[in-house]
């Protein structure tokens, strides 16, 4: 027999994991004490902040494909992680959460920080436990990594009551899952089904192919690349569409929607039919959704049909992993319109990918980004990581991933601090062929979370951070520009010295208020980390 808390560690050295992020309290100590006195084969990178490790665990999940871990303790430990569980709720990725509870005998009376974290996160997660008998213990965490990892990706929450830790677990006894069926898919990828993608392709003047994170999630980059060639659709991407890396001969435009670049925008704008797989048609990357479906015709398809026709209606839908609807496609022998999609493509490649820069002060940001995609691109040995405002969006727009998961973002909830501590969490699931990453972020999402300095040492490439500072909130004032006739309010920042900050944590600084590519070489080929200032 074993202990609870020595379970949890079992478990975990089984998966294999690189690192683990957490922060105690007095509800885990038993579990702290199991990784003191057995010892682990994964790191603990010990983060300031529970927002912090669980940004932390995403990344490394988003850079990797599999799950990360985060640990926190009962009531505002675990109460801090609902933003990082909901931004990886919205992206689809997958994620496990372990935090400790109060005794089984004082939850529901008001306990010294106790609180109900299954029904705090109930909307945020794909599925969550309470545990408050060590012989539950066993399947459930299985269970949560297999529901984190299969079918669409998502967080699973196990809250364990602080006296299961120290209750007995048999090690014997084999865990008896206990999943739920899944239903068979509700629109299959049939022979009908195929018959009717194949008429509707062929009908197609003016085709489209619109790839979200699903492609990623999916490790179908391979197959939409295949597809791609083959018919020489245009292909353009969501913001989290931007992990993926098509191969030559498939013909890209980059991100669409409302902050996109002008061929890509127009591809979906002016399409005939959009081939939409692994997304769910955001309000970013769609204006008006009626519209949108009345005005050509649209193939969904998505491993999770609750998406389909939620925000667009889909004229084919197909529930199916992306991969296989590329596959099937590619082998459907469709008699493509390739004359007319030539011109398509001549069209667009004439719009460019990118918007010209102007005087704008963020177009000075986008200058650098520019120079450090044409480094990065060259020396192809890094992965990009982002905050959430206006660096995000220009970021997506002049930074082309070399990487398959090489663009990490927060997309659908767009939480602000995500990019420092992801950053370092992406350090640890990153390919081994990766030599750094670059992180931009924005003055006010770096201050979020800039507690998270002190943790990069623990990170295990070089992370070169690239602060736009205009002491602004570049998105809402530019909001206010646009929607309310120029108006400021809250809205600018009094910022600190940012680099002195930096520099306060041991961590090297400079400053750029413009950039040519021998600058970008020379500190990407610095060792370490550092903070490069960039004044906008």
């Amino acid at each position: 027999m074993i202990t609870g808390a020595e379970y949890v560690l079992r478990f975990l050295n089984s998966k294999r994991l690189p690192a683990v992020f957490g922060y105690p309290g007095a509800p885990l100590l038993a579990l702290y004490d199991a990784f003191a006195r057995r010892g682990t084969e994964f790191e603990h990178i010990l983060c300031r902040h529970e927002q912090g490790a669980v940004h932390a665990a995403c990344g490394m999940a988003r850079a990797s494909g599999r799950p990360g871990v985060v640990i926190a303790t009962s009531g505002p430990g675990a109460s801090n992680l609902m933003t990082g569980l909901a931004d990886a709720y919205l992206d689809s990725i997958p994620l496990l959460a372990i935090t400790g509870q109060v005794s089984v005998g004082a939850i529901g009376r008001d306990a010294f920080q106790e609180a109900d974290i299954m029904g705090m996160t109930l909307p945020i997660t794909k599925h969550n436990y309470l545990i408050k008998s060590a012989d539950h213990l066993p399947a459930a965490l299985e269970e949560a990594w297999r529901i984190a990892s299969s079918g669409r990706r998502g967080p699973v929450l196990v809250d364990i009551s602080r006296d299961v830790f120290d209750d007995p677990v048999d090690e014997t006894q084999q865990p008896i899952i206990t999943l739920p069926r899944f239903r068979a898919p509700q629109y299959p990828l049939d022979n009908r089904r195929i018959a009717e993608l194949k008429a509707a392709i062929e009908r197609s003047y003016r085709p489209v192919i619109l790839a979200g994170g699903g492609v990623a999630a999916g490790n179908a980059s391979e197959a939409l690349t295949a597809f791609a060639r083959q018919s020489e659709i245009p292909v353009v991407t969501t913001l989290m569409g931007m992990g993926i890396i098509l191969g030559r001969g498939a013909r890209i435009y980059g991100m669409t929607g409302r902050h996109g670049g002008p061929a890509a925008k127009a591809a979906l704008d002016q399409s005939d039919l959009v081939i939409a797989v692994g997304t769910r048609f955001s309000d970013r990357t769609i204006a008006s959704f009626r519209d949108f479906s009345q005005t050509r015709r649209i193939i969904h398809c998505d491993i999770d049909p609750a998406e389909i026709s939620k925000n667009v209606t889909a004229h084919l839908p197909v529930s199916a992993g992306a991969a296989e609807f590329f596959t099937t496609l590619v082998a459907s022998d469709i008699r493509y319109n390739s004359e007319a999609i030539a011109e398509w493509n001549a069209k667009l490649t004439k719009l460019g990918k990118r918007p010209k820069i102007g005087e704008e002060p963020e177009d000075t940001l986008r200058k650098v980004l520019r120079c450090i995609d044409s480094v990065v691109r060259e020396q192809r040995d890094t992965i990009y990581v982002t905050d959430v405002g206006l660096h995000q969006m220009a970021a997506a727009l002049e930074l082309e991933p070399v990487f398959e998961r090489g663009f990490i973002t927060s997309g659908g909830l767009g939480a602000m601090g995500f990019g420092l501590p992801a950053a370092i969490g992406a350090s640890f699931g990153a390919d081994p062929e990766v030599k750094r990453i670059v992180l931009v972020c924005g003055d006010g999402g770096f201050q979020m979370t800039m507690q998270e300095l002190a943790t990069l040492d623990c990170a295990r490439l070089p992370i070169k951070i690239f602060t736009a500072d205009n002491s602004a909130l570049g998105m809402i004032r530019s909001m206010q520009d646009s929607d309310y006739e120029g108006r400021h309010f809250a809205c600018e920042l009094t910022n600190p010295d940012l680099c002195m900050i930096a520099r306060a944590y041991g961590i090297p600084t400079c400053e750029l208020d413009g950039a040519n590519d021998e600058q970008i070489r020379k500190i990407l080929g610095r060792p370490g980390h550092e903070l490069i200032r960039v004044f906008c």
